[in-house]
């Protein structure tokens, strides 16, 4: 986290590291785990988890010896979820889509790497992908992610598209499949991925760009249960008609 910049304040992008280090791993974590998670000193991780908890976004479980998030976290989130127009345009028709296609649906929203869903509306189906509001993909393996990389203006998808790559190639990632799945989507304006993520899990997507922000609608499915041609037939229809009832056709 070191920079030259001078208005940039360390000691506030570590706190923030904390917290987001919990959000991502949704269970409590000792201060041995928080460093090894952000790279920052164990001293440095005491003092600011002491600190959270002063203020009252941390609490310490006893039975588990650990930091976890407290509620006060949401009135962070809460205001911008407020602000997003487009949740209250989508809300009603994320739900018309599960119940066409009996697949669980959610809206997304860009998180630096990652795709955070800020809606989930849940399938009927019994295999259908079981997803939680606040969850969050990296951007390399998810529908959504590549989605709204392929939704933004070209100087800026080949901007993070690099930033994801340089980071999926430091992990061990599939660098080749990113970039084809990318490609595809850009050509056909709607990204389709198969067990990238994990073995079993895939998903379509169409982003979007609204006021400033990029979103993607995705409907995750069940690989094992839904086929390619399912994927890109019954369903990629029903999700194109969907988006094109909020922002006009789409292709």
């Amino acid at each position: 986290m070191d920079r030259e910049d001078r208005q940039f304040v360390d000691a506030f992008a570590r706190g923030l590291a904390i917290l987001e280090a919990l959000s991502r791993v949704q269970r409590p974590l000792s201060n041995g785990e928080l460093s090894r998670a952000t790279g920052l000193p164990p001293s440095t991780v005491s003092r600011l988890t002491h600190t959270a908890m002063e203020l009252g976004y941390l609490r310490f479980s006893q039975s588990k010896r650990a930091y976890e998030l407290t509620p006060k976290n949401l009135t962070l989130g809460y205001p911008v979820l407020a602000g997003m127009t487009m949740l209250d345009r989508a809300k009603p028709l994320l739900k018309q889509l599960s119940e066409k296609t009996g697949e669980t649906v959610g809206l997304t929203i860009r998180d630096g790497l990652h795709v955070t869903f800020v809606e989930v509306v849940q399938g009927s189906e019994l295999v259908a992908v079981r997803l939680a509001t606040g969850g969050r993909l990296p951007i390399a393996v998810s529908a959504a992610g590549i989605a709204m990389l392929a939704a933004m203006p070209e100087r800026d998808r080949r901007l993070i598209a690099t930033r994801v790559s340089s980071h999926l190639s430091k992990r061990g990632g599939n660098v080749d499949a990113f970039k084809a799945n990318l490609a595809e989507a850009c050509e056909l304006g709607i990204s389709f991925v198969r067990d990238a993520w994990r073995r079993g899990i895939g998903g379509i997507a169409i982003g979007f760009e609204d006021n400033g922000e990029m979103g993607a609608i995705t409907i995750p499915i069940a690989t094992g249960s839904v086929s390619e041609a399912d994927m890109r037939g019954r369903l990629a229809d029903a999700l194109k008609d969907t988006v094109g009832s909020l922002w006009g056709p789409t292709v």
